[in-house]
């Protein structure tokens, strides 16, 4: 088969869709939330409990039939250039945010001349926060620890791939990422097959970093983990296509948009990053 060319590079791409993104509501801020309490509140990270100023929310892009098939479109060219140069031959999506994208760029690599086997993960019978809650969690399953029930965690058939990566819309840190790497590994022994998932995919980065994190876990001193160098991939960096916002938002919000960016730590349960939420909200309720 003949190299594949995309028709766009991860940056081309960053820079068609950041805009449309945050003009079709994808990208809520305190100024455009869609949701009151959002507003007046701001945003609670799902990976860290952390207050945001802004949030991205991939799950409604269905009702952007073109975007959703711009952002499915730019990775699958990205995924299928990146198996151009490692083994892949399934996708596993991270519920829920994760599964109406798996699909759609499974279909869409399908498009291009490169069919890709997807699935799903599960939610767990307990939510958890951290790769270590989850593993202590799947070993009280594997106990059979009354309450727990021993239904697949994984949608699809592991014993039909290889080579498995991971796929999501966002990440803030790597951790949900993590735990799905940990629960397709875990229900792959329990299927008494051996799976590869040291790929990660997707759409867009809140903070740096992440890559190297991801090189970093080969160092997790945890066993259980699966400790292995993550190879991680995504189409946009928040941070370095921020400016291309500027046109479309208030100044303001532009202004606090960019520090929180700088350094999120200016707004934590501090009583100096308490004042500087109180004064970005106040700013947001004012329109400015």
């Amino acid at each position: 088969m003949a190299e594949f060319k995309p028709s766009k590079s991860k940056e081309e791409w960053a820079s068609r869709l950041i805009v449309p993104l945050y003009n079709e509501g994808y990208i809520e801020t305190l100024w455009n939330a869609r949701k009151p309490y959002h507003r007046e509140h701001g945003f609670t990270l799902k990976a860290s409990g952390k207050w945001a100023l802004w949030f991205f929310n991939m799950r409604p892009a269905g009702s952007s039939p073109e975007l959703f098939y711009d952002i499915c479109t730019s990775m699958a060219e990205m995924i299928i250039v990146h198996r151009e140069q490692k083994e892949l031959d399934m996708l596993i999506g991270v519920e829920m945010a994760g599964i109406p994208p798996v699909g759609a760029v499974s279909r869409a690599m399908y498009n291009l001349g490169y069919p890709m086997k997807f699935g799903y993960t599960r939610p767990l019978p307990k939510k958890v926060m951290s790769p270590i809650e989850c593993l202590e969690l799947l070993r009280k399953i594997d106990a059979n620890v009354t309450g727990y029930s021993n239904k697949e965690y994984v949608e699809g058939r592991l014993e039909w791939a290889t080579n498995v990566g991971i796929l999501d819309d966002m990440a803030t840190n790597l951790g949900s990422k993590i735990i799905a790497r940990l629960i397709v590994l875990w229900q792959a022994g329990l299927r008494n097959t051996s799976v590869v998932c040291n790929q990660i995919f997707y759409f867009l980065n809140r903070t740096r970093g992440n890559i190297q994190k991801g090189i970093d876990f080969v160092n997790e001193t945890e066993s259980g983990l699966y400790p292995a160098s993550l190879d991680v991939n995504y189409i946009i960096e928040m941070d370095d296509h921020l400016a291309e916002l500027k046109t479309v938002m208030k100044p303001g919000e532009f202004e606090w948009f960019t520090e929180f960016q700088k350094n999120s730590k200016q707004f934590d349960g501090s009583e100096d990053g308490l004042r500087n939420r109180r004064e970005a909200l106040a700013a947001a309720a004012r329109g400015l």
